[in-house]
């Protein structure tokens, strides 16, 4: 007799070094030799964070995040697609960094 089996994968979580709070920030994105570029801060942690452009970044490219009141933060293109993308810092922030340029800051 043959039984049909089922096996449910279990849901894998994202693979973020760190949990992600919503922002809704402009900060500078820099590439290499080239001016920054607006973009608005989606989320933030501290190992990466979420954004949106109107400029297209190529995933792997190295950048320099700028955010108000805090050196550049170089970062990699995690990745990016129509108009939205995703850094891997480079170094951590500290948690309280990420923290304060969230915009779940209670």
């Amino acid at each position: 007799m043959k039984v049909a089996a089922q096996i449910d994968a279990p849901e894998t979580p994202e693979n973020r070094g760190a949990p992600r709070k919503r922002a809704n920030r402009m900060a500078g994105l820099r590439q290499r030799k080239q001016p920054p570029e607006m973009i608005q801060l989606m989320d933030i942690s501290a190992t990466g964070c979420g954004f949106r452009s109107r400029w297209p970044f190529t995933v792997g490219d190295r950048v320099w995040l700028s955010l108000p009141g805090l050196e550049t933060w170089a970062a990699t293109i995690a990745w990016y697609e129509d108009g939205r993308g995703g850094l891997q810092f480079e170094s951590r922030l500290h948690p309280m960094v990420a923290e304060r340029y969230s915009s779940e800051m209670g």
